[in-house]
């Protein structure tokens, strides 16, 4: 009796694989197009995610260029008019590149990006504060 069960147990098992598609005798690998499928599958999205994170890089670089040669025009001009004629050229350019670099720390690639593509308005990203202004001002 105990044969029987075990026999039966071995045909239900047998019966369940075959129905999956997992038939015993027919475990092998399906060959190379399966694969290739999925490298080629792989690599595409690999590369539209290079693509993606290269276009992002070059958007949120142009902002942060336009950022800083706007502030160095300003802040000269500001000098200028304040009478400061001591200040070198490059204190206003490098100050400007500070800020900017805080506010990207503070506000990311992405979202630099997307105001230099005009997705996202300017007053929607978190401001530069004093206390950062004063930390460019020390590191100089």
């Amino acid at each position: 009796m105990t044969t029987n069960k075990l026999v039966s147990r071995i045909h239900a098992v047998h019966d369940w694989c075959s129905g999956k598609g997992l038939a015993l005798g027919h475990l092998h690998r399906s060959g190379t197009r399966p694969w290739k499928r999925k490298a080629i599958i792989l690599l595409s999205i690999l590369l539209a995610l290079a693509m993606a994170y290269l276009a992002t890089f070059q958007f949120a670089s142009r902002a942060m260029q336009d950022l800083i040669s706007t502030c160095t025009a300003r802040f000269e001009i500001e000098l200028e008019n304040a009478g400061i004629e001591s200040l070198t050229n490059t204190l206003p350019r490098s100050l400007c590149e500070c800020l900017a670099h805080k506010l990207l720390d503070k506000n990311g690639m992405v979202r630099l990006a997307l105001v230099d593509r005009h997705r996202l308005d300017p007053l929607a990203l978190e401001p530069v504060t004093e206390e950062d202004g004063s930390d460019c001002i020390n590191a100089l």
